[in-house]
């Protein structure tokens, strides 16, 4: 799947964080999870990127945890 990131924000309870990004691909958003990070080079709102992995749901919502990511050039306008 290869889209924009519209939100980045970290979940932290000071033993088990996360980072949360809302992937918008045009059709439909996914949650991508990164569990056990806090922040990661290059994944911020706006930035394009490829992801692939194993889908699941949780609240009816689909999710990725801990996707492979490949950042993406930004497209020319």
């Amino acid at each position: 799947m290869v889209g924009r990131l519209r939100s980045v924000e970290l979940s932290s309870n000071d033993a088990d964080a996360t980072l949360q990004a809302e992937l918008y691909d045009g059709t439909e958003g996914v949650t991508l999870i990164w569990v056990g990070r806090r922040r990661i080079a290059g994944i911020e709102p706006g930035r394009r990127i490829k992801v692939r992995g194993r889908v699941a749901l949780r609240d009816g919502q689909k999710v990725l945890y801990n996707p492979y990511y490949e950042l993406r050039q930004a497209s020319a306008s």
